[in-house]
């Protein structure tokens, strides 16, 4: 492979897993002034890029094949514009980054971004744990201490305990000093209550809305019946958190159960804040915040992590290595 080429993967067609293929491709170019560009080492995988693949969010980030996903990036600086100074990033850095989805993407051997997406990453993750983190961390701290102005006191239920976002909610909600539930499956107990929950609900066996009760805020990666159950375990003045997915019902009876319980609804996108990377890194560096459990992955089987995503079974963060550590 030439200097000018590199591997990744490539979205040829919107569609199912097997229309990501890896490829041959031109090294991305960069922006002589204000842009880095960053080595992969790894790249962490969303189910926000599940429905990029499919073309679902169309309307909002605009993609069209041939394209590279991939919004978690963690790798080291090797190039950067004229303007970028030294004492925010240079080159030879560890750095993450939450690129932005109408871009080609982290799942390719290098990424070029403006270095205002790009910050230097804790020093106390490697590479596979820091591409775990942006997307999944910077949206659950956004949630909730941005948007719901989570308090020592609250009370917090957080669903799907062991996934990527869940994960970082329940330690974040207990850094800003709430008592926090959250659910999760039978096999994910024990994971779920050592990040901190104080409440875990196997919800294979229990329905969280029998158990729960007085609720400040929820936060909901999953939609579906799960979203409509939690308007019934807020307070009144409560707050639903709903991470963007789409969904067709829980959008159909938003209005009607706000009015019906009065609580409030807020929309959680994804935020790419340095300031929250950069809070993020600071919580991990003094050992306030941990990194999921990792599925690391070789580039080429981004296809496999995108099939596991779909299930919506996924404990932890699935990682793509794309150089090894």
């Amino acid at each position: 492979m030439s200097k000018e080429t590199m591997r990744a993967v490539v979205m040829e067609s919107f569609g199912p897993p097997d229309g990501l293929v890896v490829r041959d491709v031109s090294r991305p170019a960069m922006m002589p002034h204000n842009e880095v560009l960053v080595e992969v080492h790894a790249a962490g995988t969303n189910p926000f890029e599940t429905k990029l693949r499919r073309g679902w969010f169309q309307g909002m980030f605009p993609v069209s094949p041939p394209h590279i996903l991939g919004q978690d990036v963690a790798g080291v600086i090797v190039a950067k514009g004229f303007d970028v100074s030294g004492l925010e990033l240079d080159v030879g850095d560890r750095v993450w980054g939450l690129l932005d989805p109408a871009k080609p993407g982290a799942y390719a051997e290098y990424v070029a971004a403006p270095s205002y997406l790009i910050r230097r990453m804790p020093a106390n993750l490697s590479f596979a744990e820091a591409a775990s983190v942006p997307m999944a961390g910077c949206t659950a701290w956004f949630g909730l201490a941005d948007l719901a102005g989570v308090k020592r006191g609250d009370r917090v239920l957080v669903h799907a305990g062991a996934g990527g976002v869940g994960s970082f909610g329940i330690q974040i909600a207990k850094r800003l000093g709430a008592w926090v539930a959250a659910t999760c499956s039978t096999d994910n107990i024990d994971y779920v209550r050592s990040l901190g929950a104080d409440q875990v609900i196997d919800r294979t066996t229990t329905d969280f809305a029998e158990v729960l009760q007085d609720i400040d805020v929820v936060l909901d990666p999953i939609g579906g019946e799960t979203n409509l159950k939690s308007y019934t375990v807020l307070k009144r003045g409560g707050t639903l958190l709903v991470v963007l997915r789409g969904d067709q019902m829980e959008m159909g009876n938003r209005d009607r159960l706000m009015a019906k319980y009065g609580v409030m609804t807020k929309i959680v996108a994804f935020s790419a804040r340095p300031d929250i990377l950069d809070s993020l890194r600071g919580a991990f560096e003094a050992g306030a915040l941990r990194a999921p459990k990792l599925a690391i992955l070789p580039l080429d089987q981004a296809s496999t992590a995108h099939t596991q995503l779909e299930t919506g079974h996924t404990h932890g963060k699935i990682v793509l290595a794309v150089r090894a550590e």
